[in-house]
């Protein structure tokens, strides 16, 4: 943060989604069991949870025919709430109730979404209502359109348009069918809309609110440097995660598809690798090149102030611009002529070694507790949970309950935000801005 102040933002916000998932936990066991009259275990729907407000899609009870439809909407209601982030949910409700949003709901909403300074604080909130009422409505109407041409009643198309547009826009992941939309793999329309929905809802509501001026305005309407790295580093991503998935999937998970479907699913699977989770091919079926292409993928992530998770896409520009401009040489980091700070810099760096080192702990911790799973499985699920995608090889419902902690714990943690859940533990320096002599520390 760049402003200063008394309120422990860290604290409310991690507080604030710990006692979601509990509530949530409560409500979707007691709807399941006494309700639907489906069993439900209280660590399944702790877990189940969890997933859901953490905008994940690891699930350990399949939703088509473990969960009935009360239960469901509970879990979309859970999507939704952490697809906005707690913060953002509090404050809609401050809102509606007219209760007037103070500066101490400006300083929560702005940790919650990620953004620095109090700048807009009260437009970037009610942007982000109406761009997730917006998209989320038109994906609704899309997909009922599509399912019913693809063959499904008007009503279970309906419910089925009204669940997975939320779930796509959310970046969760979750689906009402049995192999998420594997079905729907030799389709175009049902997945175009998904995808669209992914892509919007990753983004990040200020580049969606500035090309939305773009468009509006005309060319005189200039695109923030921010908004050019993001748009610029997505794009660059989905064409290299197409091209990449095509190459390795081609004769392996695509083999059964005909051409134009192979690269129809590569720029699925390039699209969805990076935020929602949802799968037209079993990941379990990828090569270890195309695991190995996903996981990276999973762990860059989607865009800051948006509903998907990872390192985002901006750390991974500022890192590429660093390697670039240390191989020419150049004492600052630039971009489109401008000088990133130094201090964003180490933030970046140390953002994915945390990622990095993460996964690796959470791999052996899970290789130590579960046993009869390959290690490309394990790496692939604990990526997964810390980066808040939700694929998975198939061994969430058969972890042991020490390995559904982990994946709880992860997911949990990928969500608040690794700085955020940091920062409640580690006391802040106040001698950070001492400065000592320089030394030399030979590297590479």
């Amino acid at each position: 943060m760049l402003f200063h102040t008394s309120y422990k933002v860290e604290k409310v916000i991690l507080t604030g989604f710990l006692l979601m998932i509990l509530a949530g936990a409560l409500l979707l066991w007691s709807v399941n069991n006494y309700i639907c009259g489906l069993p439900l275990s209280p660590l399944d729907a702790l877990f189940m949870a969890t997933s859901g407000v953490c905008v994940n899609g690891l699930i350990t009870v399949d939703i088509s025919s473990g969960f009935g439809r009360e239960a469901q909407l509970v879990l979309l209601a859970l999507i939704q709430i952490g697809g906005l982030g707690f913060m953002t949910a509090m404050v809609m409700l401050s809102v509606v109730l007219r209760k007037r949003l103070g500066l101490k709901d400006q300083i929560y909403l702005t940790g919650a979404l990620g953004v620095e300074g109090l700048h807009g604080a009260r437009n970037l909130f009610f942007s982000v209502i109406c761009f997730t009422v917006l998209f989320e409505a038109i994906g609704a109407v899309a997909l009922f359109a599509a399912f019913a041409v693809c063959g499904e009643s008007l009503s279970d198309s309906a419910y089925l348009a009204f669940f997975h547009s939320i779930s796509a826009f959310c970046n969760a992941g979750f689906s009402t069918f049995n192999g998420s939309l594997r079905n729907y793999a030799s389709t175009f329309s049902v997945t175009a809309i998904v995808m669209l929905l992914a892509v919007i809802g990753g983004i990040g509501f200020p580049v969606c609110s500035e090309c939305l001026h773009r468009i509006r305005r005309g060319p005189s309407y200039r695109l923030s440097v921010y908004s050019k790295l993001v748009l610029i580093i997505s794009g660059g991503l989905l064409a290299a995660g197409t091209l990449l998935f095509a190459l390795s999937e081609w004769n392996c998970a695509f083999a059964e598809f005909p051409a134009p479907l192979k690269i129809w699913n590569a720029l699925f699977a390039s699209v969805i690798a990076r935020t929602a989770g949802f799968e037209t091919v079993p990941s379990g079926s990828l090569s270890e090149a195309g695991t190995a292409i996903m996981i990276i993928f999973m762990t860059i992530g989607a865009s800051p102030c948006s509903t998907g998770g990872g390192a985002k896409t901006t750390t991974f520009g500022v890192l590429a611009i660093s390697v670039w401009d240390e191989l020419h040489g150049r004492d600052t980091l630039t971009f489109m002529k401008h000088t990133i700070p130094e201090r964003t810099e180490r933030r970046a760096i140390s953002l994915f070694a945390i990622y990095f080192f993460t996964i690796v702990a959470a791999a052996l911790l899970l290789g130590a507790t579960e046993k009869g799973f390959t290690l490309r499985a394990i790496i692939l699920e604990a990526a997964s949970a810390l980066t808040t995608v939700g694929l998975t090889a198939g061994i969430t419902g058969e972890l042991s309950v020490l390995g559904k902690i982990i994946i709880m714990i992860l997911m949990f943690w990928g969500r608040v935000g690794i700085y955020s859940f940091i920062s409640t533990l580690i006391k802040t320096d106040n001698d950070a801005r001492v400065r000592y002599p320089e030394t030399h520390i030979p590297v590479g």
